[in-house]
């Protein structure tokens, strides 16, 4: 007990000065962007992202074990809002729910599902890293490809002559199988005695 006491004694000394240092920086911009602007407008920028980014930061530092599951709820629950701070300050409206929602909720999930593989697969990192592979160089890069034809175009059918999103995909895939059978090399090897 009073290992985590002290081990969180010392997290909480950055926590502040991380966070005194995001709060001064959030303060120069909102004093520069008044003074300039007699408003507030472009400023909310960087402030969203210094959110965002203390937001991953600090879980990860306050939490003793699942670091990474601290990171992923403070990137989780700052992403979106930040996405339609930004659609608010610019003249485009209506490309968060219909285009970035979607990608957004889609690399969640497949950063989620990496996140967890590493976790809980700890002998064998071959695994994980092909399937981290599989979903953003596959699974994610095609997604995108439809959201983006759909927001575009109006329909679902991608540009199947894109090449670099083929050469992506194809090299993600050959990725994937090289590593799956690394892993099961790993795991037929015998530990030696």
């Amino acid at each position: 007990m009073n290992t985590k006491a002290a081990t969180s004694k010392t997290n909480e000394k950055p926590v502040l000065i991380i966070s005194g240092i995001f709060l001064l920086a959030s303060m120069v911009c909102l004093i520069i962007n008044y003074s300039v602007n007699q408003s507030i407008s472009w400023s909310l920028y960087p402030i969203g992202a210094l959110v965002m980014l203390w937001a991953m930061i600090v879980p990860m530092l306050l939490m003793h074990s699942h670091r990474s599951l601290g990171f992923f709820i403070g990137l989780a629950t700052t992403l979106i809002p930040f996405l339609f701070l930004i659609q608010s300050q610019t003249k485009a409206k209506g490309w968060v729910i219909q285009l970035a929602l979607p990608i957004a909720v889609l690399s969640l999930v497949a950063l989620g599902v990496s996140l967890l593989c590493f976790s809980y697969m700890k002998t064998n990192k071959f695994y994980p890293v092909a399937l981290t592979i599989f979903l953003f160089g596959v699974v994610v890069n095609y997604g995108i490809e439809i959201f983006l034809s759909r927001f575009l175009n109006g329909s679902d059918n991608s540009n199947i002559d894109d090449i670099s999103r083929v050469s992506t995909m194809s090299v993600s895939a050959v990725l994937t199988v090289i590593f799956i059978i690394a892993g099961y090399t790993k795991g037929k090897q015998k530990p030696k005695s």
